[in-house]
């Protein structure tokens, strides 16, 4: 950790990829790590003033009604335009990045802080489950604030040579970090935010470490299809439970499995051993892969959309057609929500769902379906447009645009 320059400019600008100076690949921060010694701090104990005040999300997702626009922030965690108490800089490692973790955290365990990470490449070591994580056991929990991690210079400043895992992470926030093509994993990660972020996956896991909980996925974009037997994101529970989960203002595009593949393939599953509840999707936009968009498992309750939109049916082809050797949709036209076998697992509010719903749901308020016999609902109903069937391309675009590169610089701005 180093001392802050009044010169720092601090950005979440996502600019286009460039060219670096790789920093020195790193040993993997070990649980625990012991903080650096005391470093010398930004003299006022915050941002430069400079950054003072944040501008307003521009461009063509500024007003979607659904996926990234700029808008959408993790809870509890501060803002770059905040006053901090303590704000310290990271080499670009994870063994330091986990060091000024730590010393902020210790140092300031009710205070807003931030670690601006320098320039480089971050290693990765992949997503698996057995793959060694990059953070492990950092952090602490029943902060008044998480601690915000973000690149120093804009996430262009900061890219990443594989998919990484992290394990039981807490009270930290990470915003800004782009990790396109690459993947990420959480695994029982607890009072933990990732936002602002391109990645091909998000995924989390209740693994050994602990339960998975209290977890915040903001803004965060899947934006391209792929050919591929595998879910597009998944939240699976191993050793552990998981609950308290938000996925805000997130684009997830799908994926499709080859003409000769028996996989099971969805936008967004659930699935494991142990319970999972109280999930919450907010303002994201979600397209079905081959088989569904989202699907639960009978272990999981207390799903919610709260005002997103699920392309499902055909429709999603209209912005992602299907690829050479996918398969045509042998079983049937993919699902909006597949809930079979549920039975009050799933609830819905001001959401919109193209294709087919199954399971019994909970509660469904203000909400339209485009199949003429939506499910069974405990508490109220579901109105049906059969005019979405044959929804275009411009429905799609004024209502979840592609989130470009171009696009998200502009709304992932200071």
């Amino acid at each position: 950790m180093a001392e802050i320059s009044r010169r720092v400019a601090l950005s979440l600008l996502l600019a286009a990829p460039a060219v670096l100076v790789a920093c020195s690949v790193p040993d993997r921060a070990s649980a625990r790590p012991t903080p650096t010694p005391t470093p010398t701090t930004h003299a006022s104990s915050g941002m430069p003033a400079s950054l003072s005040n944040a501008a307003v999300p521009q461009g063509p997702l500024a007003a979607a009604p659904f996926g990234p626009t700029g808008h959408h922030w993790p809870t509890r965690t501060p803002r770059p335009s905040d006053a901090f108490d303590l704000v310290v800089e990271a080499e670009c490692t994870w063994k330091d990045i986990a060091r000024s973790i730590s010393y902020v955290a210790e140092r300031s365990p009710h205070g807003k802080c931030c670690v601006l990470v320098k320039p480089g490449v971050l290693p990765g070591y992949g997503a698996g489950s057995s793959k060694p994580p990059v953070l492990q056991g950092i952090g602490a929990l029943d902060r008044d604030h998480r601690v915000l991690v973000m690149p120093r210079e804009g996430s262009a400043s900061i890219t990443f040579s594989d998919a990484i895992r992290m394990d039981a992470v807490k009270g930290v926030a990470f915003a800004g970090f782009w990790l396109f093509p690459q993947s990420i994993v959480l695994t029982s990660v607890q009072d933990f935010a990732w936002a602002w972020s391109k990645g091909q996956a998000f995924n989390i896991t209740a693994g050994a470490s602990g339960p998975a909980s209290h977890i915040e996925l903001v803004e965060c974009v899947t934006p391209e299809a792929k050919l591929t037997d595998a879910d597009v994101w998944a939240i699976r529970t191993g050793d552990n439970p998981w609950n308290d989960i938000q996925i805000v203002g997130c684009y997830l595009a799908p994926s499709y499995k080859s003409a000769s593949s028996s996989a099971h393939c969805d936008t967004l599953q659930l699935s494991g051993n142990s319970p999972g509840r109280d999930l919450v999707i907010r303002d994201t936009v979600i397209f079905a892969s081959t088989n569904s968009g989202v699907i639960p498992s009978d272990r999981t309750s207390g799903i919610v959309f709260d005002h997103s939109l699920v392309v499902g049916g055909d429709r999603m082809v209209v912005r992602y057609p299907l690829p050479s050797g996918a398969n045509a949709f042998a079983s049937g036209k993919p699902a909006a929500v597949n809930g079979i076998g549920t039975v009050d697992a799933l609830s819905a509010v001001s959401s919109t769902f193209v294709g087919n719903l199954r399971g019994q749901w909970l509660s469904v308020q203000n909400c339209i379906a485009s199949i003429p016999r939506p499910p069974a609902v405990t508490s109220g109903q579901f109105s049906v447009d059969l005019s979405l069937n044959a929804i275009g391309a411009d429905w799609l675009d004024a209502r979840a645009p592609l989130p470009t590169d171009e696009a998200l610089r502009l709304a992932w701005s200071l």
